[in-house]
């Protein structure tokens, strides 16, 4: 897949008497994304910028040794060894390499001679022009050469970054919210590419606390473009690993896991001990050991260093022993994690994919690690085919689309009510967005956020994994799927643990037994299988067409279950539900931007305020509310969370 991208010049800094500038020019194909501000805690920005700078450069695949020079040596070693036949025979290799020189400088002269003829058969101007291209690429965007530009996103709420790794196993992503910068005129919402240099990444480093720094993303007019000169055109075969791996980290994040908090200072023991010392000798995994009410261990291999949480207790209801590989990609953290907050990990299991959080002065910096460094996201798990298995319509899919782009961010739940469909169906459909390329799900807060991967829809080209697909789809058309039990976990009540019988051939005996737990929304939280394929990879390589087909039947029909039995049905939009109601939105909102809780607020006839008085209905606080908060305790206003205003607006309270 071969796309163009075309900015109006490069990415670049320029330091000025108030602080530091950093002009980030957008892909000028995409639709008009402008933001221009400054950022409150500069530092804390250059940090997390930094980290995604050396996630975007990074490649910690096995490379060869050069051993030249050593064979080199062990050849004269030899030489003086030989006998006097040898010797002889020795003494024509100084006229054979005089010759093989010969002979290569003449291959030079006619090379030459081929050039000159391509240049007048094809155009010099062709060639000139290639060549101050690539020599400007050398001198002012080096990392062009083998980097693709991150992806931007400008959202009511939050900026933000993503990259994926040079071995395309590592995935990071840095949110900045929108509280956290002070912007100047117009900000135009969307989705782009920037052009983020080396030259970028060593100015941003000179940032200081006395220092701010002006961010400025945008394509820009075409008078500006052109004061700044020709537009820089770079043209990318962009590999389909790149973007299948953007969609999978999506559906990974989605998957059951285990949740757990680590200290800043835990992280960074393990981290000084991978530091320190280098591994000769397999295992080579960090061995977490996770009890309910207990601290989680951290066991480093091969030299069994034992690392303890000395503050978080594991509250969850997993007890068992996770292995995760490629831990030297960690190391990207290194530099957070003294002016970190807290540090949040996700686990899918031993061999699979995790999810690393780190939090430092509200902004935000996500780590998706494959299960391996030589396992990229491309070549991991598919876990889009379990995230959601009810059916999905194109119309409702292109509906969903154009919900998603004028709110921007919005919950499967906020989503059902807007198109009036099944919670179920409403997450399938955001993940068949998401599968598109056209949004992605943010697994902290649980809310999926419009972000067009490309100017186009994706289309992969078919995979090993695609004909799994078919071979399930066949054995649920010749019904080879029974379902013959189904309970209610004790730890997790909004789930159904249920039991299938899977023949591949409805005239032969052979059958396999599929265990699967699945939510509310028909995503698959767990799934097991006794077949030999799911038995070698568990889902290290993608779920078994076992898996699939049983997922196929059985979703839909447990999610309406699990939705009857422990939700109320989604109350349909009431237009008079807040007349007469002022509602005032303080804090940190992860659930909503602001703009879209007021504006859910005036569709149901009630106002929004910008303060509290007696008159107030209600305060909906997010995380760190200030004086709004203390002013309607002191005057006996109901305070709501995020979470109870949307039951309230889902007619659940």
């Amino acid at each position: 897949m071969q796309i163009t991208q075309n900015y109006a010049r490069s990415g670049n800094a320029t330091l000025e008497a108030d602080g530091m500038h950093l002009d980030m020019p957008a892909e000028m194909a995409r639709p008009g994304v402008h933001l221009e501000g400054m950022v409150k805690d500069s530092l804390a920005y250059a940090r997390v910028m930094l980290a995604l700078y050396e996630v975007v450069t990074g490649d910690l695949r096995a490379k060869p040794k050069d051993h030249s020079a050593y064979q080199e040596w062990v050849a004269q070693r030899y030489l003086e060894e030989l006998d006097g036949e040898m010797q002889a025979r020795a003494t024509k290799i100084p006229a054979l390499t005089a010759r093989r020189k010969e002979l290569s400088e003449k291959v030079g002269e006619l090379s030459k001679q081929a050039r000159h003829l391509e240049n007048i058969a094809f155009g010099g101007l062709f060639y000139a022009r290639k060549r101050r291209y690539f020599e400007w690429l050398y001198k002012n965007n080096l990392d062009a050469w083998y980097v693709l530009d991150p992806v931007v996103s400008v959202h009511p709420d939050v900026v933000l970054f993503e990259v994926f790794s040079q071995d395309e196993s590592s995935y990071g992503r840095v949110s900045v919210p929108m509280e956290r910068m002070d912007t100047f005129g117009e900000v135009r919402y969307g989705t782009t590419n920037i052009d983020y240099s080396r030259a970028l990444a060593d100015e941003i480093r000179r940032i200081r606390s006395y220092r701010p720094a002006f961010v400025q993303i945008g394509a820009e007019g075409v008078s500006v473009a052109t004061g700044a000169g020709t537009a820089v055109e770079k043209k990318i075969d962009l590999p389909p690993t790149w973007v299948r791996g953007f969609l999978q980290v999506q559906a990974a994040s989605a998957f059951g896991a285990v949740d757990l908090q680590l200290s800043a200072a835990t992280l960074a023991e393990v981290l000084s001990v991978l530091r320190r010392n280098r591994e000769k000798a397999s295992p080579r995994s960090l061995r977490f050991t996770i009890a309910p009410g207990e601290k989680p261990t951290i066991l480093i291999e091969p030299w069994n260093i034992l690392v303890r949480e000395a503050e978080h207790v594991y509250n969850g209801d997993y007890r068992g022993e996770i292995r995760l590989w490629g831990r030297r990609r960690l190391l990207v953290l290194e530099d957070l994690l003294p002016h970190a907050e807290r540090v949040q990990v996700r686990l899918l299991g031993g061999g699979m994919p995790s999810y690393w959080t780190v939090f430092q002065k509200e902004m935000r910096f996500d780590l998706g690690l494959s299960g391996w460094t030589k396992n990229d996201w491309a070549q991991a798990a598919r876990f889009d085919l379990l995230s959601a298995t009810a059916d999905a319509k194109p119309e409702q899919i292109t509906q969903a689309e154009n919900i998603l782009a004028e709110y921007l961010t919005l919950t499967s739940a906020q989503l059902a009510q807007r198109m009036d469909i099944g919670q179920d169906t409403a997450t399938n459909v955001l993940q068949k967005c998401c599968a598109r390329g056209q949004a992605m799900y943010d697994h902290v807060t649980g809310a999926y956020r419009w972000r067009p991967l490309l100017p186009f829809p994706v289309v992969l080209p078919e995979t090993e994994l695609d004909k799994r697909v078919a071979q399930a789809k066949r054995i649920v058309d010749a019904k080879g799927v029974t379902w013959s039990e189904e309970e209610t976990p004790a730890s997790r009540p909004e789930r159904i643990r249920c039991e299938a019988t899977v023949r591949q051939d409805v005239r032969k005996s052979k059958q396999q037994v599929v265990v699967l737990e699945i939510d509310a929304d028909g995503r698959v939280q767990y799934a097991q299988c006794d077949c030999s394929v799911f038995r070698r990879d568990k889902l290290r390589k993608g779920p078994c067409p076992h898996i699939l087909a049983a997922s196929v039947v059985v979703a839909e029909q447990v999610a309406v279950q699990v939705a009857n039995r422990e939700v109320k049905p989604v109350a349909s939009f009431n237009p008079t539900q807040f007349v007469g109601k002022t509602f005032v939105f303080t804090g940190a909102l992860t659930l909503f931007t602001r703009d879209q809780a007021e504006k859910l607020v005036e569709e149901r006839g009630g106002s929004a305020s910008g303060s509290v008085s007696k008159n107030t209905a209600y305060v909906v606080a997010g995380e760190k509310a200030g004086s709004k908060l203390a002013k309607a305790q002191q005057l006996g206003v109901p305070v709501l969370t995020e979470q109870e205003f949307q039951q309230m607006l889902e007619g659940r309270a």
